[in-house]
This record gives C-alpha cells, sequence and structure tokens, in this order.
C-alpha cells in the first residue's frame, strides 16, 4: 500500500524577491505569492485536477500554511501544521542575502562543503534532510494508503529530490525550484520511495494562457 503525496512549494515572499535567507524566519507571502496561490487555487478546484485529496498538511511557517489556505479553500479539510516540514535553519545567515551566505547558503558551489557543518544556531544538510526524510516517512506511516498534499519550502523539495534519485547532499544543485510548483512522489509500507512527476506548474501556465 502506497501513500501518495503532491508536494507543494509555498508562494513567494519578499524575501524570496530579493534573495534573503528565510530558513526559519517567518515570512508572510508578498501579493505576488499571493496571486500564485489563488492560481493554484484555480487549478486544485478545477477537472484538470483529477486526484482525490484525503488530507492537507504544511509547514507551520506562515508562507507554506497561507498558501495552503488559499489554495485548499474549496475543500473542507483541516490543515495540519508541523513543524518538521520547515524549511533548512540557516542560524545566524538568516535575513542575510544568499550570496553573502556563500558556501553555507542554499547555493551550494561544489562537493566540498562538509554536510556535516552546521552554522551557529542552525543544520547541518545531514541533519536537514534527516528530519525531512523522516518526518515524510512517518506520514506515510499515519496515513498509509491516502493521497496527501503537502506544503513546504524549496529546501524541503531538494532535500525530497536528492532522496528519490539519489543526489548527494554537497552536490550543486542542477534545477530550479519555482514557487507553487507541484511535484508527485510516493512512499510504500516498506518506506520504498517513488518519483511520478516533478516540478510541475500547470496553474501558473494555464493563468499565463488567459492573460494572453
Amino acid at each position: 500500500m502506497s501513500t501518495s503525496i503532491c508536494l507543494i512549494r509555498h508562494g513567494e515572499t519578499a524575501w524570496n524577491a530579493v534573495r534573503r535567507l528565510q530558513g526559519w524566519q517567518d515570512i508572510a507571502l508578498n501579493e505576488t505569492g499571493r496571486e500564485q496561490a489563488r492560481a493554484l487555487h484555480s487549478y486544485l478546484s478545477s477537472p484538470a485536477f483529477q486526484q482525490s485529496v484525503d488530507a492537507v498538511i504544511s509547514s507551520d511557517l506562515q508562507r507554506a500554511w497561507e498558501t495552503a489556505e488559499i489554495a485548499c479553500q474549496h475543500w473542507d479539510i483541516a490543515i495540519e501544521r508541523l513543524p518538521g516540514l520547515r524549511e533548512r535553519g540557516f542560524g545566524k545567515l538568516e535575513g542575510q542575502a544568499w550570496d553573502a551566505a556563500g558556501r553555507h547558503g542554499p547555493d551550494q558551489p561544489d562537493d566540498t562543503v562538509d554536510i556535516d557543518y552546521a552554522v551557529e544556531g542552525g543544520e547541518s544538510l545531514r541533519q536537514f534532510q534527516t528530519r525531512v526524510l523522516d518526518c515524510f516517512e512517518t506520514l506515510s506511516q499515519t496515513h498509509a494508503g491516502k493521497n496527501l498534499l503537502v506544503f513546504a519550502h524549496g529546501g524541503v523539495i531538494d532535500m525530497v529530490w536528492r532522496k528519490l534519485n539519489q543526489q548527494a547532499l554537497n552536490a550543486k544543485r542542477t534545477h530550479a525550484i519555482l514557487n507553487t510548483s507541484l511535484n508527485f512522489f510516493n512512499i510504500d509500507e516498506d518506506l520504498n520511495w517513488t518519483c511520478t512527476q516533478w516540478g510541475q506548474l500547470p496553474h501558473l501556465n494555464t493563468a499565463l494562457d488567459e492573460q494572453a
């Protein structure tokens, strides 16, 4: 019995727009982010989205749960908020520009980065991925056989992608993780992970077509 998960990145925030490290800082969506969430709602409430949804789960940071509230308003489903789905904690680097964070920020330059190094007050890459994967495997067991919609963060999606594709934690990221992108994968009862679709943006494509 497999649990199906649709993992969605939150909408844009003001800090996203200027590439500031958010980490555990509780930053709200900006208006662009709310527009993205509304476009996602239009898609999820349309016949184009054919997957049933048994539960909606979110990071407890407001940029994630606000996206979930807007996007899922057509369902009578309470949103469960979990700290285990938070972005990576960057400790004293939070609030700084990505470029200023250098080799300890989200853009890893090469495979020499120590995956066990944690900035003061933050998490190492290994600690971060362990937290994220443990959270998803627990969800797969507590919601066994269900279809889950999960709202989280770019770093969380990256950790899941690395698990699914057996990519090293300190390998340079080669793909963009866009706001409100949809990523589908399954976890079975033996905790085997399988990717089905990745980086989907059908709602934004539709919104752009309607405005053309």
